[in-house]
């Protein structure tokens, strides 16, 4: 009996697939009126079995696994009976009953490779890897060529991240006649996760030109080009899945990953929102629409999304975070302080979020509070050199000279070719009356960024009298024409 890697066109024949739905009926009723428990229904022991393999066919578990016990009162000694009930067991991920069932049907039959090689699937289901394992070794120790436990022995590999070994036997079985079309398949799985990226894409190409209509292929060739930042090339591959399934969200989801990542935002937004038709919950799809709300500008329709995903997720602190972001946008600067710390409250460790927050504390005058966070932002990572400036300004404003000076210094240090850290030395010295001091680092800071001569003839009237301004002047205009 076939109870593994079932043949879809086994049942061809309309009629007959018609006749099994119609017994699959009749059985639900008399389950429903008490006739099976009373023997009233009593189908033949080849139909049971016809059923059995139907209904696993047609992954209609549930009515296989009744099927089967009937089949098994007719026949308890059966080998075959007590595998099939085996195989629906696991499918149904009831693990410790499937293995009941196939040492049961071992002991029927023990020399039986086949149930040995289920039993080793149901064995990793069960997270008991290395007696799967061992269980396959054995088989193949005695029959080398047995090219189901072979690939059986990679699968279990691969779903154990054992990735270099299962590619190994993936490889080897790609000449086999049975399993030469899956072993690609799997290739191209395995390389992806061993970042061998063009030997995925041989892979799921060569699977493709033998099974053109497996979505899932498709799909994971987008994912590959993706990963390759070939996102045109990944899009045309997430089309064509979509193409022969069009309710895959998954593709939907990365098709919008993709066009954002192009910087096409409103394609990035349509096919998100087919990616929630399809899975509504999916807290990502939600978070990713909001960002790319947000990008374009629809600060409000952003702010729906990022509140959906934290009505899915309250512990979702990127939508808080991205929440709090418009709200920063829209000046709404109390909801948005209340997001952050929303966030921080989740995840202290994201120097972003404390940047953000110290950003806002800064626009509604809460200066000592914003150094507190400016400084957090600089202990998770002390080479931001915009950090280390916006916390040498606020310094400056709330008159800490010293502090300022060592923050603006820093700015140097990591960013010598910005003109921002030596213009704000220039202007802290200018505040001071330090004319002489200021004069070099406003030089730099002109010679670097010409519109810094601009600025200065703005900000400064404001910060020295006529004389120092006239006096600063005249000494940067002579070291720039030097």
């Amino acid at each position: 009996m076939n109870t593994y890697g079932y043949d879809d066109d086994m049942f061809g024949d309309q009629n007959k697939k018609k006749n099994l739905d119609e017994e699959i009926r009749r059985f639900r009723e008399a389950l429903r009126k008490g006739e099976v428990s009373s023997g009233q229904y009593t189908p033949s022991v080849e139909s049971l079995e016809e059923l059995v393999q139907y209904c696993v066919d047609t992954e209609k578990y549930e009515d296989a696994l009744n099927f089967c016990s009937l089949w098994l009162d007719f026949v308890p000694y059966s080998s075959d009976a007590w595998q099939s009930k085996g195989f629906i067991l696991n499918a149904l991920t009831r693990y410790s009953e499937a293995l009941e069932s196939y040492d049961t049907a071992l002991t029927l039959n023990p020399v039986d490779a086949d149930i040995t090689i289920h039993r080793a699937i149901t064995l990793d289901n069960l997270n008991r890897k290395e007696e799967a394992l061992s269980a396959l070794a054995r088989i193949l120790e005695v029959n080398p060529d047995n090219e189901e436990a072979l690939f059986t022995r990679a699968i279990i590999f691969e779903r154990n991240e054992q990735y270099e070994e299962a590619a190994a036997i993936f490889q080897y079985m790609t000449s086999s006649e049975r399993f030469g079309r899956d072993a690609y398949y799997e290739l191209g799985y395995c390389y992806d996760f061993l970042d061998r990226l063009d030997e995925a894409l041989v892979s799921y190409g060569k699977y493709i030109d033998e099974d053109p209509y497996n979505y899932n292929a498709w799909y994971n060739r987008g994912v590959v080009y993706s990963r390759k930042g070939q996102f045109y090339k990944a899009i045309d591959n997430y089309d064509m899945a979509l193409a022969i399934k069009d309710d895959l969200s998954a593709a939907w989801y990365n098709r919008g990953n993709a066009f954002a990542s192009l910087g096409r935002m409103t394609d990035a937004v349509s096919s998100y929102q087919e990616a929630l038709k399809h899975d509504p919950s999916d807290v990502s799809s939600w978070y990713n629409l909001g960002n790319a709300c947000e990008e374009i500008g629809n600060f409000q329709e952003a702010i729906q999304c990022y509140s959906r995903a934290i009505s899915l997720d309250p512990n979702h602190y990127e939508s808080y975070f991205g929440r709090g972001s418009c709200f920063d946008a829209l000046e709404d600067y109390d909801k948005a302080l209340y997001d952050y710390e929303k966030a921080l409250g989740i995840n202290s460790t994201l120097a972003e979020l404390w940047y953000a927050k110290g950003d806002v504390l800064y626009n509604t005058d809460r200066l000592p509070e914003a150094i507190e966070s400016y400084k957090k932002v600089l202990e998770l990572n002390p080479r931001d050199y915009e950090c280390w400036h916006d916390y040498g300004e606020t310094l400056l404003e709330v008159g800490d000279i010293h502090l300022a000076l060592q923050a603006y210094q820093e700015v140097l240090n990591l960013a010598p070719t910005w003109a921002n850290g030596y213009y704000s030395i220039a202007k802290l010295f200018a505040q001071q009356r330090l004319i002489d001091n200021a004069v070099p680092f406003l030089v730099q800071a002109c010679r670097i960024d010409l519109k810094k001569y601009e600025e200065f003839e703005i900000d400064f009237p404001v910060l020295v009298s006529g004389r120092d301004m006239r006096t600063l002047v005249k000494a940067v205009q002579e070291q720039l024409t030097e």
